[in-house]
């Protein structure tokens, strides 16, 4: 099951909430080491960080050198870094879908990369650690769900097929009914 632990690596270095929640979850049934889970999330996600914050480093000045309005902000934001951080690295880690654009955002800026690999590092490993906890705690009741949706899959699978057919039905029916009024300049 190694192809668990790359997919865990691959799946952290972009966002990976939910690889690392399925990886606990995968623990919890005895297919992967917790921690390793934890390693590998930590290892990939901490990678991921520093490629998006020294793309900013190397990148991110030619890009706001070209759009003034950037420009006029970047002091704002510098000082704004300044404070705020290691808060900033903390709470990026619980908003999916923006770590890399503030990450690239933050290698624009005049943090030092000393204090963003320290920070970033153990930022990392609370994540890691915290996410793959909360994905093994709630393995039972995942199995708990899968074990119960089995007693009654030969209700289930006919009613979500009858709503999937009704939902394509009624789809179809409004988007004719739009496109009919199109036509007719209502």
């Amino acid at each position: 099951m190694d192809y668990g632990y790359i997919g865990v690596l691959v799946g952290t270095f972009f966002e990976g909430e939910a690889t690392v929640l399925l990886g606990g979850v995968f623990s919890q049934f005895g297919y992967l080491s917790l921690s390793k889970v934890m390693m590998y999330a930590c290892t990939g996600t901490f990678l991921g960080d520093c490629t998006f914050f020294f793309l900013g480093k190397l990148f991110g000045r030619k890009v706001i050198e070209r759009y003034e309005y950037l420009r006029l902000r970047t002091t704002l934001a510098d000082s704004f870094i300044r404070r705020y951080g290691n808060v900033i690295l903390f709470m990026m880690r619980f908003l999916a879908g923006f770590r890399s654009v503030i990450l690239l955002l933050l290698g624009c800026t005049s943090m030092g990369v000393g204090r963003f690999l320290i920070t970033d590092f153990l930022m990392a490993a609370c994540w890691a650690v915290l996410v793959s906890m909360l994905g093994y705690t709630f393995g039972n009741v995942v199995y708990i769900f899968v074990t119960d949706v089995k007693g009654y899959e030969r209700m289930i699978v006919p009613v979500v097929i009858a709503l999937a057919v009704l939902a394509i039905i009624l789809y179809r029916y409004f988007v004719r009914k739009n496109e009919g009024g199109d036509r007719h300049g209502t």
